[in-house]
Parts: C-alpha cells; sequence; structure tokens
C-alpha cells in the first residue's frame, strides 16, 4: 500500500518511518522530482521554524535578565515605607492580579505554526488544505468552523488540536480549553502541545495551581517542548 506523500515526508521529519517506508521515501527522492520539491519545502519551513523559535526564546531570556535590577527600592529598611505599602496593597491586588496574569499569558504565548499540512505547491485542495491554509493566513475564525467541519467526519486528534488552537487565537478561551482538555488523555503529535497551552489559557483565567498541575504534568514527560519556558513559568506560579 502507497502511503500519502505528505504523510511520508511528515514521518521522515519525525524520524518515524517504517522499513519499508524508508524504502519507499528512498526511491520517491530519487526518481520524483514532485515529491523532491515537496521535501525541500517542508525541510525549509522546519529550519525557518526552529530558527525563529531559538530567536523567540534568546529575546525573552534577554529581556527578562535586563529586569532584574528593578528590585533595589525595596531594600530600605524604613517602617512606614512597609506600613503603606501593606495599605497599597490591600487597595491595589485585584488590579494588580488581572494586570499581572495578563502580562504573565503574554510574555509566554505565541500562536503555534502549522507544522501538520505545511501550505507548500502541488498539495491537494480540500477542506483540510483550506483549514490549514486559513490559520496560517490568521484567519483563525473560518479555519475553526473548517476544522469543525472535518471532526463531525474524523475523530483525527490533530486536527482537534488546530481547531483548539485557532480558537484559542481568536480569542475563544474557554472553547478551547475545552477541546484541549478532550485531548490530554490522548497519545498523539502534540500532547505536550495541548498540556502547555492548557497551562497558559488557567493562567489568564487565574486557575494558577491548576496551570501548574498541568506544567507539572509536561515535566513528566521529558519533553523538550517549551523547556526552558515552563521552567520560568513554574518558578513564577
Amino acid at each position: 500500500m502507497i502511503m500519502d506523500r505528505e504523510e511520508l515526508i511528515r514521518k521522515y521529519h519525525k524520524e518515524s518511518l517504517s522499513t519499508e517506508e524508508t524504502m519507499e521515501f528512498s526511491k520517491l527522492i530519487k526518481t520524483d522530482e514532485d515529491f523532491k520539491a515537496k521535501f525541500e519545502d517542508y525541510a525549509n519551513f522546519n529550519k525557518a521554524f526552529k530558527a525563529n523559535e531559538a530567536e523567540h526564546l534568546k529575546n525573552f531570556l534577554r529581556d527578562l535578565d535586563s529586569k532584574e535590577v528593578k528590585q533595589l527600592w525595596y531594600k530600605k529598611p524604613v517602617f512606614y515605607y512597609a506600613a503603606a505599602a501593606v495599605l497599597v496593597i490591600a487597595l491595589c491586588v485585584p488590579l494588580f492580579t488581572k494586570t499581572s496574569t495578563n502580562k504573565l499569558y503574554n510574555n509566554f504565548y505565541e500562536a503555534y505554526p502549522n507544522v501538520e499540512q505545511p501550505i507548500v505547491r502541488g498539495s491537494n485542495k480540500n477542506v483540510s488544505y483550506d483549514a490549514f491554509l486559513n490559520y496560517e493566513n490568521a484567519n483563525y475564525n473560518k479555519s475553526a468552523k473548517l476544522f469543525k467541519s472535518l471532526l463531525e467526519s474524523s475523530e483525527n486528534p490533530n486536527y482537534r488540536f488546530y481547531y483548539a488552537m485557532a480558537l484559542l487565537n481568536d480569542s475563544k478561551y474557554n472553547k478551547a480549553l475545552e477541546e484541549l482538555t478532550i485531548l490530554e488523555n490522548k497519545t498523539f503529535d502534540y500532547h505536550d502541545e495541548t498540556l502547555w497551552y492548557s497551562a497558559l489559557i488557567l493562567i489568564k483565567q487565574e486557575k494558577f495551581e491548576l496551570a501548574k498541575s498541568k506544567l507539572l504534568q509536561l515535566e513528566k514527560t521529558n519533553s523538550e517542548f517549551k523547556s526552558k519556558e515552563r521552567q520560568l513559568l513554574l518558578d513564577k506560579l
């Protein structure tokens, strides 16, 4: 049985090809120019995505380091400063908490890219193609409707994950969390990402203990996904 060529390319990059699939891949890369072009497009996309993630993390850590000097004011040993601080905190905690929560969420959140079905030349145009095309173009509302349509005929967890991401990028946090919760106990390609984005939504909702439990679940997987960021986030919760 001949595997779908895009699936063959995805499995190659995930290092999950069987012996038979490896033989088929080797044959196609040598004899089929269209397949080779698709493979190179996908490889370039993955390379660009990884480089962008590394740059984003480097900039984030640099910005974090630059903020460490702001603690000096609190070291003055004057009693009335402490008394005044208690009063100010008592009056401002609700506003401060909400502002801090949103800032924390925004510091760590970034839209997850389409690495499931990159839009490359020669791809078959169908509902799946349109869903991912709209996702890549940030048409999240339309993308969510298309993914929902796909899920009516296929319980593909990868579709559900991107449905959740489309909802999240469209600021539909409760609905996105509902979809991610469905996926938490499934073994599939984006399980680690599911826990990470669930934690971020819970932080935005100020459910810090639940968010922490998601991050600790992610820690137990020994995944490299967002390993530095999740440790920084755990330190803040």
